[in-house]
């Protein structure tokens, strides 16, 4: 059998979200099918794997994309060992490029009121949220009225917006939490919503004729966000006015978790205020702790003679 025949008959049956189809499909097809489509299934070996991961970083394609089509190479094979077609997978031992990890994007306070600040009025109440709250975009277009709990402060994350439509569950078990509401956010968030049906999407369209719709993330980006934080400035160390760093919509919940952390905030906490799976993603905020190097600094002041270099 071929892996181009197998391939189709592993595909047919995967039971996997719209969104992820079609990312998957963009994948394979660049990545996968013109290496391995005529490849007979039994003669792929490890190294014949290994040699196509290389080919890929010769040709360019980045770290997360070689991963990616990997997995799901990975994936194919681990059916076909299901399924008896082959005796063991090929994939196994293989080295990968490693995805460099990027330091989170955040505003400082003074940024971020700049940006509410050019936000048009009905989209400040969103904003205020996200960065008070942490919540991906999608959790933020997807938040019901029900869902907030005026007497007790708090919010319920359980819906998602997706491109496929408003999802009844989060992006992972962990996803699913309540999120406490300061006393002022959740003051702003009762005047934005004390009109709204109790099952109603609390963030919609706003345009005329097409008001109350449901939210697309490139829209939303292009005509709300990046017009304010083009047009959003602040004031350096030296007075110099500067316009604030072009960072996504994302960047508000690496925002919450930073000024979460610099003002004492433990990792733990900020782990399940987020909803991150794993403790290794809020690890990428540990070195803004504010005592992150008090031990280390302790122990050099506690050496009984220092080095020293003569003036």
């Amino acid at each position: 059998m071929s892996f181009r025949e197998w391939h189709d008959r592993w595909w047919n049956a995967r039971v996997v979200e719209p969104h992820t189809l079609r990312g998957d499909a963009s994948s394979i097809k660049n990545h996968v099918l013109p290496y391995w489509a005529d490849w007979e299934m039994r003669a792929i070996t490890r190294m014949d794997v290994q040699s196509w991961v290389r080919s890929l970083i010769e040709k360019g394609a980045g770290a997360a994309a070689i991963k990616r089509a990997y997995n799901l190479t990975s994936s194919v094979m681990r059916a076909a060992v299901d399924d008896d077609v082959i005796a063991v997978t090929p994939c196994r031992s293989i080295d990968l490029p490693q995805i460099a990890v990027k330091p989170p994007q955040w505003f400082t306070l003074d940024q971020a009121q700049s940006i509410l600040d050019e936000l048009p009025a009905a989209w400040r109440a969103m904003c205020l949220l996200g960065f008070y709250t942490g919540l991906r975009w999608g959790e933020l277009a997807g938040l019901h009225r029900h869902r907030i709990d005026q007497r007790r402060s708090r919010l319920f994350v359980v819906e998602v917006n997706t491109k496929s439509g408003i999802k009844e569950y989060p992006k992972s078990s962990k996803s699913r939490r309540e999120v406490p509401l300061p006393p002022h956010v959740l003051e702003v968030l009762e005047r934005h919503v004390h009109r709204l049906e109790r099952d109603a999407v609390v963030f919609t369209t706003i345009t005329k004729g097409r008001a109350g719709r449901r939210l697309d993330d490139g829209n939303w980006r292009r005509q709300t966000w990046w017009p304010a934080v083009a047009s959003a400035y602040c004031f350096d160390s030296d007075g110099e006015q500067h316009l604030v760093p072009r960072y996504p919509p994302h960047s508000m919940r690496h925002t919450c978790a930073s000024w979460l952390v610099q003002k004492g905030v433990s990792l733990y906490e900020v782990q399940h205020l987020l909803g991150h799976e794993s403790f290794q993603t809020t690890q990428r905020y540990a070195h803004l702790q504010p005592d992150a190097h008090k031990a280390v600094l302790g122990a050099w002041e506690r050496l009984d003679a220092p080095l020293t270099i003569a003036a």
